[in-house]
């Protein structure tokens, strides 16, 4: 490669890098799409010709990086602390005067905030060195997150180079958002590929963040705002509104709408501007964060172990709306419960037109008398399924009150209620409507993680007949896939080696999506660490099973009743024979006498474990870890920086180790 074409590749990677940031930030490009193009390809075709040449910042890099099986866990340098959250002006006034009390000497004139729109994303932190991006982090518990490096690269906002003056070393911190539209349009990919829609623009940046392929996350077309610095090697910058401007000067997207209030009043006048103006924006807001401009006044006023004490989240109530009740219907779910649903008069609430709205149960109905043709009040926080609130003042004559039907809705079959119970439900195995919530159960993420298996393809699954159990999903060809609705050779392709795929999802996934009442997904994995196989949990007596730690009676009485029904034994018979994997694919759960049994807490700062690596040594021994101190807990190991868990641990005379103390006690020494 010679000096000319080395210049030429410089150039073209500062041009694509400033397009970029001109297209993806600006929202105001200089050149047309095809010159874009001609400018990429030529790049790309150099780096083709002379390999050695091809850097990890090259914009041809951003798709393409290492596929990990396994996301690898990393320490934050300085913890990403969650905010506090107020609810009314009330409280964010009490806020303010916690901050002129913590600052005495301040005039309370001379204090500034910041208010920022709270984007309904995934935080991350991209750390850079030397200028170019070496790590991308979801925030995780706050210590620890994610490596996510080859999936943030993707997003074209997130610039892979930036200035090296000043900063030999800095981490920004940001949130990764779906915008609406692109949302909108992924739902209907996916409906029309016979897939699950996402619930929320948040949940699908998530999953498009944290899947393995690279290419997956690209096609998602996310976007970033960056908001703040986890830490810089040269602190240039006095105010907050002077650190987002250095920000947006380093080619990072900063949020427009930012604003820094030089008094109170100001600040309390941005929550009434958004209140309704958030539902114009492109991406998601659920509220603002207020805090301090001065840098030097955060300093002084400090943060408590979960909270900055100079920062607050404003986050607006549910929205509501007003409709009728046109109909109520029943839905029968996986375990049989009835649940009756509002079909309203539909309505625009929360940036969506709803006509869908949940009533719980015959005693919630009860209680708030809700009748066909009433005039509703319907709340929704966020795009999840709204809740009839209450029923306006009726006036006139109202229909009768909603009776439950006697019979399943979908198979005719008597309904029980058991005492003690809100659920009607059906206790018809061969439920049509219960197979199919509990295979879309089964191929769930959390569950045997059968892509491309949504409700449309498991309606025309179980309505043809052709699955009328677990097992049968296993026996099914690629041609009879793809005749069915919408489904072409590659689609069916895609899901015949899903379900392949699946066989190996181990013990404990097995045990989650086989669905049995009670036995979520923290006691499907203890169940498969202590037991091992699915011939020893058949095997095992109620006794033993019950006297498992977290497990008990609830949960032995029901598995041992599930495993003891031929239906079941069959079905699982028979997917054992298919292949898939009965035995618990993790190590077996070790005893050892100063752990198995106790309820351990975690508090502080840890140095010789992160906190995920202390719980799963804990848990692997038999012990237990939980968030709050109580009578129950035998042991709280304190690291540094221990606060509030710690002076509660010692009123209630609980034992207190340090680190050094837990490493001994799991070790058995």
């Amino acid at each position: 490669m010679n000096e000319t074409e080395k210049k030429e590749v410089a150039l073209l990677r500062n041009k694509i890098h400033r397009h970029d940031h001109l297209y993806y930030v600006k929202d105001s490009p200089e050149v047309s799409d095809r010159d874009y193009d001609a400018l990429y390809h030529r790049l790309k075709e150099l780096e083709s010709k002379y390999p050695e040449c091809v850097t990890a910042d090259s914009p041809t890099q951003r798709v393409g990086g290492k596929v990990d099986e396994r996301f690898r866990k990393v320490v934050h340098p300085v913890p990403m602390l969650s905010l506090d959250n107020t609810f009314n002006v009330d409280e964010v006034r009490a806020f303010h005067q916690r901050v002129v009390k913590a600052l005495p000497d301040v005039e309370e004139t001379s204090i500034e905030y910041v208010v920022e729109l709270k984007f309904d994303g995934l935080a991350v932190a991209l750390t850079y060195e030397d200028g170019k991006l070496v790590r991308g982090a979801t925030r995780g518990d706050g210590v620890q997150g994610e490596d996510v490096t080859a999936n943030l690269k993707t997003i074209r906002s997130i610039p892979l180079e930036i200035s090296a003056e000043p900063f030999k070393k800095i981490e920004v911190r940001g949130e990764v958002y779906m915008p609406r539209k692109e949302f909108q349009r992924l739902n209907i990919l996916r409906e029309e590929a016979g897939e699950s829609p996402f619930a929320n623009p948040r949940n699908a940046a998530a999953g498009a963040l944290r899947v393995l392929d690279p290419a997956v996350t690209d096609s998602r077309k996310l976007g970033v705002f960056i908001y703040s610095v986890g830490f810089w090697d040269n602190n240039i910058c006095e105010t907050h509104s002077e650190l987002q401007r250095k920000l947006a000067s380093l080619r990072f997207p900063v949020n427009e709408h930012n604003r820094r209030c030089s008094n109170f009043e100001e600040t309390l006048a941005s929550i009434e501007e958004w209140r309704t103006k958030k539902n114009d924006l492109d991406y998601e807001v659920d509220g603002l964060v207020i805090q301090l401009n001065s840098l030097a006044y955060r300093k002084k006023i400090g943060s408590t172990s979960k909270f900055p004490r100079w920062a607050v989240a404003y986050k607006y109530e549910a929205e509501q709306a007003e409709t009728e009740v046109l109909e109520i219907v029943c839905q029968v779910g996986r375990t049989g419960s009835i649940t009756p649903v509002a079909n309203l008069e539909p309505v625009f609430v929360s940036g969506s037109t709803v006509s869908r709205a949940t009533l719980h149960n015959e005693d919630e109905i009860r209680k708030k008398d809700i009748r066909v043709g009433d005039r509703v009040v319907i709340e929704k926080a966020g795009e999840i399924i709204p809740k009839v609130v209450r029923v306006v003042d009726p006036k006139g004559k109202r229909n009768a009150e909603f009776k439950m039907p006697t019979l399943c809705p979908e198979c005719q079959t008597k309904i029980f209620r058991s005492e003690g119970e809100a659920a009607w439900r059906c206790v018809n195995a061969a439920c049509p409507a219960q197979l199919k919530e509990r295979l879309k159960h089964f191929a769930s993420r959390k569950a045997m993680d059968i892509d491309h298996m949504g409700p449309a393809v498991i309606d025309q699954l179980v309505e043809s007949g052709r699955v009328k159990n677990f097992s049968d999903l296993y026996t099914l060809k690629q041609k009879e896939v793809a005749d069915l609705e919408r489904l072409a050779e590659k689609s069916a392709k895609n899901l015949i080696d899903a379900i392949e795929k699946s066989k190996s999802a181990g013990l404990a996934r097995l045990l989650f999506g086989l669905g049995v009442r009670h036995v979520g997904q923290r006691a499907a994995s203890i169940l498969a660490e202590t037991f091992r196989s699915i011939t020893a949990l058949k095997e095992t007596s109620f006794e033993d099973m019950e006297s498992v730690m977290e497990i008990g009676p609830v949960i032995a009485e029901s598995l041992k009743s599930f495993l003891d029904q031929n239906t079941n034994v069959q079905d699982i018979e028979n997917l054992s024979n298919s292949g898939v994997v009965m035995e618990c694919l993790g190590e077996a759960r070790k005893e050892r006498g100063g752990v198995t049994g106790k309820q351990f807490v975690l508090t502080g700062t840890l140095s010789l474990f992160t906190r995920d690596e202390a719980k799963e040594k804990i848990e692997s021994l038999g012990g237990r870890v939980t968030s709050a101190v109580s009578t129950k807990t035998d042991y709280i190991v304190a690291g540094k920086d221990a606060g509030s868990k710690l002076a509660k641990a010692k009123k209630l005379e609980v034992t207190v180790l340090d680190e050094k103390e837990f490493q001994k006690l799991i070790e058995g020494v």
